[in-house]
Parts: C-alpha cells; sequence; structure tokens
C-alpha cells in the first residue's frame, strides 16, 4: 500500500477521517464502456470521504456490508480528529479488473480498482496522494468495498 501523508498530519488522525486500500487492478483490467459505471464508483467514494456532507445515513449506504460496519464507521466520522480536520476525496482513477482478479482482491465478481486523493476541506492541502481502494457492484449500486473501508479503519484503531 502506498500512502503519503501531509507533513505533520498523524497516520492515526488521517485514519479517523479516511478509511482505504490498496488494489492490483490485475491483467485485463479495462475503462472502456464503463462511464456510467465510473461515475457511480466517483459519486460513491467523493460522497463517502466528503466531511462537510453530514448525512451519516446516505454515506453509511454507500460502504458494501453497510449494516455491518455503521457503528465503525459512525463513530470514526463522529469523532474530534473528523470534525476538526475535515476532508474531500477527488478520484484520479477508475479500472475494471477481471472477475478473476476481482475475486481475488474483495471476493466479488464485479469490482472496481480506485485511485484518489484524500484532501484537507479546509485547506486543500494533500492529506493522503495516490490512495487505493475498491468499489463493488452489489445488485447494480456501486459501493466502496469493506476492504477499502476497513484497512485504515484498523489502522486508525477501529475495530472492523
Amino acid at each position: 500500500m502506498r500512502i503519503r501523508t501531509a507533513v505533520g498530519t498523524g497516520v492515526a488522525s488521517i485514519c479517523a477521517v479516511v478509511l482505504s486500500v490498496a488494489p492490483s487492478a490485475g491483467a485485463g483490467a479495462s475503462t472502456s464502456g464503463n462511464q456510467a459505471a465510473t461515475k457511480q464508483v466517483t459519486t460513491a467514494f467523493t460522497t463517502l470521504f466528503n466531511a462537510n456532507d453530514t448525512n451519516k445515513g446516505a454515506k453509511v449506504a454507500l460502504l458494501q456490508n453497510s449494516s455491518t460496519y455503521k457503528a465503525t464507521f459512525i463513530k470514526l466520522f463522529s469523532s474530534k480528529v473528523a470534525k476538526a480536520n475535515p476532508t474531500k476525496a477527488q478520484v484520479t482513477s477508475v479500472t475494471f479488473p477481471t472477475a478473476s482478479a476481482c475475486k481475488t482482491a474483495v471476493k466479488v465478481a464485479k469490482c472496481a480498482a480506485v485511485t484518489y486523493n484524500i484532501d484537507s476541506a479546509k485547506s486543500g492541502s494533500s492529506l493522503l496522494s495516490a490512495v487505493s481502494g475498491y468499489a463493488v457492484d452489489v445488485k447494480g449500486h456501486w459501493l466502496v468495498s469493506d476492504v477499502t473501508f476497513c484497512a485504515l479503519a484498523k489502522l486508525g484503531g477501529a475495530a472492523c
């Protein structure tokens, strides 16, 4: 996993605000013909990691297995650290790995490998650059994968 943090920004405080893991798109990854899916994936990531949007219910609905992770997400989102350091996400790349690569990475056949930046919503400065994660297609809805959510949640000290 490749994560760069801004100078003076502790990993634990960033983890309390944002959540992710590094994917490998794998052989056969594709971006063509997936404009609608790319838009949905981008919206899921930017909405989930936009701390200025306080609609927790809408955010939780964007998590794979949301009922399992709701309490953890709300705890992290509502923390003093998250409130003091609001974030926003910018998706820089979405690719669609093969079914085999998806099953290996996130245990589902249809996924997207996502690269994004997490920036301070206050200053615009980069907190995490080129962060990698996954989205998964669940009944026609693109959601932030539980693998992505749990990776940084655990680093931030949250049980997942």
